[in-house]
C-alpha cells in the first residue's frame, strides 16, 4: 500500500509537470532513483534474457530510465536505439551518454505512426508508453518488418485501475494488451507477475 501510495504521487506530479509544460522536469522526474523500489529495473531487465552484442529498440524512452540498463546488458556491441516523439528526453538522452562515455545508445526521434527505426532489432520494449499510443494494432503490425528472426516485444504498462490508470487512461489492461497484439499478428510467449503496479508480458510474431 505504501508503494502504491508513493507511486500515485509520482504520477501526480509527473502529470502537473507534463500539462505545466516542464517536460525536462517531467523526465528527471521519471529517472528518479527512488522509482526503483516498485519499478525493480534489474528484475526486469534480467528477465528480458538480453544476448550481448542484441540491437534494442527501447520505445517511449523518455529520459532514458530504461535506456541504459539497457544498454549494460547488451554491451558495448550491441546497440540500444532510444526512441520517442519527443525532442526533450532525447536530447537528454544524448547529454547523458557524452557524460556516461556510452557509445551504444542513439536517440531516434519518432513519430506517433512511425518509429523510425534505422535497421531491424532482436527486441522492442515499451514502459508505461502503450496506453499513450493511438492505433495501436496497426503500429505493431508496421512493427513486426522491424524485427530479427525470433525478435520479441516486451511491454510494460500500468494495470487500469485507480484514478490515474483507470479515469485518466493512464494504464492498460493486460488482457486489451494481448487481445490487440494477438489482432497485430503476435502471439504471447512469456508473462512476469513480479511488478505490483503493472503487467509486464513479452510477444513474439505469430508465424504461418
Amino acid at each position: 500500500m505504501n508503494r502504491l501510495r508513493h507511486l500515485n504521487r509520482s504520477t501526480s506530479l509527473l502529470v502537473l509537470l507534463i500539462f505545466g509544460g516542464c517536460a525536462e522536469l517531467a523526465y528527471q522526474h521519471m529517472n528518479d532513483p527512488s522509482r526503483d523500489v516498485w519499478q525493480q529495473p534489474k528484475a526486469v531487465i534480467q528477465a528480458l534474457n538480453l544476448s550481448p552484442g542484441a540491437r534494442v529498440a527501447d520505445l517511449g524512452a523518455g529520459g532514458g530510465y530504461f535506456t541504459w540498463p539497457l544498454a549494460e546488458a547488451v554491451g558495448p556491441e550491441g546497440k540500444v536505439y532510444a526512441v520517442d516523439i519527443n525532442e526533450t528526453g532525447l536530447r537528454m538522452i544524448e547529454q547523458e551518454a557524452k557524460t556516461r562515455n556510452v557509445s551504444n545508445v542513439k536517440p531516434v526521434l519518432a513519430t506517433p505512426t512511425d518509429h523510425q527505426l534505422p535497421e531491424p532489432v532482436e527486441l522492442v520494449f515499451t514502459c508505461d508508453t502503450y496506453h499513450h499510443m493511438s492505433d495501436r494494432v496497426a503500429y505493431f503490425r508496421s512493427l513486426a518488418s522491424h524485427l530479427r528472426d525470433n525478435g520479441r516485444v516486451a511491454i510494460l504498462d500500468f494495470h487500469k485501475t485507480g484514478f490515474f490508470s483507470g479515469i485518466l487512461g493512464h494504464g492498460t489492461s493486460k488482457e486489451l494488451v494481448r487481445q490487440e497484439m494477438n489482432e497485430a499478428g503476435y502471439r504471447l510467449v512469456a508473462e512476469h507477475s513480479f511488478l505490483q503496479d503493472q503487467h509486464f508480458q513479452i510477444f513474439a510474431v505469430s508465424r504461418p
